[in-house]
């Protein structure tokens, strides 16, 4: 693929909290335009920085992040904001949207039916359960018409056939999806691509393919790292020895 297709570039980021929290160090990876990609990785290894790093919420303490020219970017969150649980649909949808003054309620109609959300525009957000309200967050997003969708635990209140209606939708569309999930069922569906960050070496490392052929990859990795490190020991032991007999110790 030429570079022209790459729609999000790290290059050599690090982001600190702090100098004892350090989160990203020297990061680099490519996300390619239109395509799946899961970001895996322990809890606290940074998967939401990375989120807040591409929508600029945070900056990186050093590298560059680069986004492709006129990319619109939107992102489903976990919870509706507590001062939004009183608007009506349309007024949240207005809210997302407040230049949008004409034919805001056909793009509304569009993006609920594409989350399977039926439901008037007059009904209030705090009546909505909690499936519904996971699915009103994606519409969020959808209705942004985003180039780069951000999902985070998108499973997270959803019953099965919420989990089914969802895998069909990202499975059909056709821009970039950037997914945080532990769902491996779920992610097998569609994931073409694993960015996995590690919470002890603050690296990612880039994995292409289907979500359990770059599982495999990531244990195969995982193998080489562990022979590799059994060898250092090994050799680091075998010249203690031989410093101990040269120093007439036994």
């Amino acid at each position: 693929m030429s570079t022209e297709e790459v729609i999000i570039r790290f290059d050599n980021v690090t982001f600190k909290y702090s100098d004892k929290k350090v989160t990203l160090e020297e990061a680099n990876f490519n996300v390619r335009k239109n395509s799946k990609i899961t970001i895996t990785g322990q809890n606290g290894a940074g998967k939401s920085t990375i989120f807040k790093l591409i929508i600029s919420e945070s900056k990186p303490t050093k590298g560059q992040i680069h986004i492709k020219l006129g990319s619109k970017i939107g992102i489903a969150r976990q919870m509706i904001p507590h001062e939004d649980l009183d608007l009506t649909l349309l007024e949240f949808f207005q809210k997302t949207l407040p230049e949008k003054q004409y034919g805001i309620e056909r793009d509304i109609k569009d993006v609920m039916s594409a989350v399977n959300l039926n439901l008037p525009t007059d009904k209030r957000v705090k009546e909505l359960s909690g499936g519904q309200k996971a699915r009103l967050l994606l519409a969020q997003a959808l209705i942004q018409d985003p180039d780069i969708l951000l999902l985070d635990e998108p499973t997270n209140n959803l019953d099965v056939t919420g989990i089914e209606h969802l895998t069909a939708f990202l499975q059909a569309y056709t821009k970039t999806v950037i997914v945080i999930s532990h769902d491996a069922t779920f992610l097998s569906a569609f994931t073409d691509g694993i960015l996995n960050l590690d919470i002890y070496t603050h690296k990612v490392d880039q994995f292409v393919g289907d979500y359990y052929d770059a599982l495999y990859q990531m244990e195969q990795q995982r193998e080489r790292e562990r022979l590799n490190n059994a060898r250092i020991e090994k050799s680091i032991q075998q010249r203690f020895e031989k410093v101990n007999k040269l120093g007439g110790k036994s």
